[in-house]
């Protein structure tokens, strides 16, 4: 005869030894918002329910309070708060590991490097919670460092404790100091530049031209850039979002190599700063390109410069990333007096030049 099972007792820390997340059950449910980003989401729903933040999801989750969420964590995020596990994938992104694969995808975005992201230390519109209290997914790429509907920086600080801002906070809008994430009383102005590059990202995110261009657009043609782009955005605006995240990182990759032996200035220690100093110096690269100048890059050894390039000409590439990688690759064949390329990249060898 089967002894009937004793009922659990509860454990010294008051939690049952045979808790399952998957039966948690919370009040408050929403579905992921247009633009929203999945930690973002998670963080907001935690707060609605007065949980703990992301660190309490986390645990439940089965995962260190430093990992990051991704769409292998959606079933449970669904059944918790109610978002479509579409939504919830598309939103938190998948990361590919082994050689000949994407690094990663996010937002509906196949990016080939997983330094084209930043989900370790987010930034945010402080104007833009005074309207909605979510994460956007454009705040998430590494190179997004204003906002385009308020043409301001994104914040990375609170200006309370000062302290960099973590996903390990209470709330979408309050940092983990306890204190409200508030604008500040002069907002720190983006440059034409930033402010162009986020407008790009938020189209190319949304994939749908005709909303992107009635906000930021002033050109009649949707495939050409407005009349007042810079010269790093006339160049990569017909670009996918891949290809044109890899010329950027490749010219300002090819800035850093001129300017290492002439330039005592200390680099950009946070990942905002940096990412300032990226798009600053790859502009200056493709205001030169489109100057006609003569333009370095490194070729002789391996080159992360070349490697990027080679990666937007690859098959499976839109024919706009090809052709302009074909046409930046070809004046360095011409600048350095070479009629064909040899290395590594097996798409570089039929790369001539007549």
């Amino acid at each position: 005869m089967k002894r009937p099972r004793e009922k659990q007792k509860p454990s010294d820390s008051g939690v049952n030894s045979l808790f399952v997340p998957a039966e948690l059950e919370f009040p408050f449910h929403d579905d992921v918002r247009p633009a929203e980003s999945g930690q973002g989401y998670a963080l907001r729903m935690a707060g609605e329910n007065h949980l703990n933040g992301l660190p309490q999801l986390k645990s439940w989750l089965g995962k260190s309070r430093f990992s990051t969420l991704d769409a292998a964590d959606a079933p449970l995020l669904r059944q918790w708060f109610g978002a479509s596990t579409e939504r919830l994938e598309h939103a938190l992104g998948w990361t590919t590991i082994g050689r000949g694969g994407a690094a990663c995808t996010y937002a509906g975005q196949v990016l080939g490097r997983s330094y084209f992201l930043n989900r370790s230390y987010p930034r945010v519109c402080l104007l833009c919670f005074q309207a909605n209290r979510h994460c956007h997914s454009a705040w998430d790429f590494a190179l997004a460092v204003a906002c385009a509907k308020h043409q301001v920086l994104l914040a990375d600080r609170c200006d309370c404790c000062t302290r960099t801002i973590s996903w390990n906070r209470p709330a979408t809008h309050r940092c983990s100091c306890h204190m409200d994430l508030e604008p500040r009383e002069t907002p720190i102005l983006a440059t034409p530049l930033e402010v162009q590059f986020s407008s790009w990202l938020d189209r190319k995110i949304a994939g749908d031209r005709n909303a992107a261009d009635a906000v930021h657009q002033k050109s009649s043609n949707c495939d050409d850039a407005p009349e007042d782009s810079t010269p790093l955005m006339r160049l990569v605006w017909p670009l996918s979002l891949n290809g044109g995240m890899r010329v950027i990182y490749a010219l300002a990759t090819a800035a850093g190599y001129e300017e290492s032996s002439l330039s005592n200035e200390p680099r950009a220690r946070t990942p905002l700063r940096k990412a300032r100093a990226i798009l600053s110096k790859a502009d200056q690269f493709a205001r030169r390109i489109g100057q006609t100048e003569d333009i370095n890059l490194r070729v002789r050894r391996p080159s992360v410069v070349i490697q990027l390039l080679a990666d937007c000409m690859s098959g499976q590439e839109p024919p706009a990333d090809r052709n302009l990688a074909q046409s930046i690759l070809c004046d360095v064949l011409r600048q350095k007096q070479k009629t064909r390329w040899s290395g590594v990249n097996p798409q570089l060898s039929q790369l001539t030049l007549l």
